[in-house]
């Protein structure tokens, strides 16, 4: 089990990381009008969330709901800024303790991992099977609703597996029963857009990974919040693995969206990428996504709702996520024809 962590309502509710939070949870919000409203009372406010905290009364405020599209439909439910600030501060203490008990093929949400590199490892393992000369086969596995299905008492077992202060469990478990209606006997369900629910999706997750790698031995096995993917050497070795995956995960209360089989040859569609051992290509919805933003992009700056700044911004994190594929093709294509035009003036 390893050492649990006691004392730690001090380090979240301390002056410092309250002022580090803020900075956090404002950071590309600066001129939004609950954040200005926020900072023209800071010491205030913060003197009471830290009050709040330390006694015990913090409670989250209320949710403001709304849907994405991209990649897919999602609803998200955002706290009052307040709350963000609380939960960077509970963030700052409790994911570095979290974040050492995770396996290091899990790759979402956490520092030093992420798309890119959760896509170089897989790409690095399908490279050293490649070396054998001999067929391998890729096993593909997404969740179904992941954040809607976890069960709360899934969630509140996991945040104590390293940790025994009571007053930050009792903080966790308020946030978590946060969506819970009155009358639930046994609620499911965090809310995607909390910061804890990433954290907190990751250690439900992790219950999945420590399992593969310890009882199953999956040497090549790797995580991104819902999606897992397995290296294998026979199409049965991967149809074993994919039946023994629906059981563990139907023990914890989750079912398959979608699973697939398949030769290497024809390459793993991961984290916005298609893989192969020597060769990696952006997804076609990656690119069908980006060519829809800039036709959005062309109309806003045309009707004045978005600079030339924001464009850029949202320009470069593609470019970005492009540049980890063979893709410059594909770059040239969009981008050449991507022009700009407001009150006259037409911009590259």
């Amino acid at each position: 089990m390893g050492r649990k962590h006691k004392h730690l309502i001090e380090q979240i509710a301390d002056w410092d990381n309250l002022i580090a939070a803020h900075r956090l949870a404002r950071r590309g919000k600066r001129d939004r009008s609950e954040v200005i409203r926020y900072e023209a009372r800071l010491w205030e406010e913060l003197a009471a969330l830290q009050m709040e905290l330390l006694h015990g009364t913090y409670q989250p405020g209320r949710y403001r709901e709304f849907t994405i599209y991209e990649p897919k439909r999602r609803l998200i439910m955002a706290l009052p800024y307040r709350d963000r600030v609380a939960q960077h501060a509970i963030a700052a203490v409790c994911a570095p303790i979290w974040d050492r008990a995770m396996i290091d093929d899990a790759f979402a949400c956490r520092p030093g991992k992420g798309t890119h590199y959760g896509a170089d490892r897989v790409e690095r393992w399908m490279r050293e099977m490649d070396r054998s000369g001999h067929r391998f086969w890729v096993l593909k596995m997404d969740l179904s609703q992941f954040f809607p299905s976890i069960p709360h008492d899934l969630a509140k077992r996991v945040v104590r597996r390293k940790i025994s202060c009571g007053p930050t469990l009792a903080l966790l478990d308020r946030i978590i029963d946060s969506t819970a209606g009155p009358d639930e006997a046994a609620p499911v369900g965090i809310p995607v857009g909390n910061l804890t629910s990433q954290w907190v999706a990751n250690l439900v997750g992790n219950e999945i990974d420590q399992w593969a790698k310890r009882e199953m031995g999956l040497k090549r096995y790797g995580r991104y919040m819902d999606d897992m993917v397995v290296l294998t050497w026979s199409k049965e070795e991967a149809l074993r693995i994919r039946a023994a995956f629906a059981d563990k995960l139907a023990e914890l209360g989750f079912v398959f969206s979608k699973t697939t089989v398949q030769p290497a040859s024809r390459g793993v569609n991961l984290l916005g990428y298609r893989i192969w051992p020597h060769k990696r290509l952006l997804r076609k919805q990656s690119v069908v996504r980006m060519s829809r933003r800039l036709k959005r992009l062309q109309k806003l700056y045309g009707e004045g709702r978005v600079s030339l700044h924001e464009i850029t911004q949202r320009v470069r994190s593609w470019i970005a996520h492009a540049d980890h594929a063979d893709s410059e093709g594909v770059k040239r294509r969009l981008l050449q024809g991507a022009r700009f035009s407001a009150g006259g003036a037409r911009d590259r």
